[in-house]
């Protein structure tokens, strides 16, 4: 006869598959929040992990708990403990952005880099917040392509990819908030 463990719960994926509950994967998960914000020393990530573990045993009849759902626990349990930061991190989708050059440039008249440089600045200034971890700019060859109506890549290009890879990196260190860490910056082609 093959015994049935009481403490064995089930995580259901937003696409509907269901996995066994794995304390040590959510542990590291929880370090790697910790680890973006700058600290890589802290210790409570097992700790908490069993903590979610326990209270959805407990809590759960069915046994089956949505991942949304410990996302959302785990973050409210940082918080609670006074780990703000940590809490934004795990958050997930809200400290992460992306900005597409390639679509701003396409917005913007051929030749008028002036108003590409706005548009940018506009969209910096909706991505900052004191929540932002993570920032992914791309298509910076197509952008500047775009912008210059070129054909083929020329110097021209080379020094006005250069111009928004500062541009970007001047204006992303002005508006990264005192409180975090550190800002994971990426500018890519």
């Amino acid at each position: 006869m093959i015994q049935l463990h009481t403490d064995v719960l089930w995580v259901r994926a937003e696409d509907g598959r269901l996995a066994p509950f794995d304390e040590q994967r959510l542990a590291l998960s929880i370090q790697k929040a910790a680890e973006n914000v700058g600290h890589s020393d802290w210790c409570l990530a097992e700790s908490i992990a069993a903590a979610v573990h326990a209270f959805a045993i407990k809590s759960r009849s069915d046994r089956v708990i949505p991942s949304k759902e410990i996302t959302e626990i785990v973050a409210t349990v940082l918080a609670t403990l006074g780990y703000d930061w940590i809490s934004e991190a795990y958050g997930g989708g809200a400290n992460r952005v992306a900005i597409h050059l390639n679509e701003l440039a396409w917005r913007t008249n051929a030749g008028f880099e002036l108003e590409f440089f706005q548009q940018l600045d506009h969209a910096l200034g909706a991505a900052a917040n004191r929540r932002l971890v993570a920032m992914r700019v791309d298509g910076l060859r197509a952008c500047v392509m775009q912008l210059r109506g070129a054909r083929r890549w020329t110097d021209g290009c080379r020094r006005l990819a250069e111009d928004i890879v500062e541009h970007v990196r001047g204006r992303v260190t002005r508006m990264r908030s005192p409180r975090a860490a550190s800002l994971k910056l990426a500018v890519v082609e």
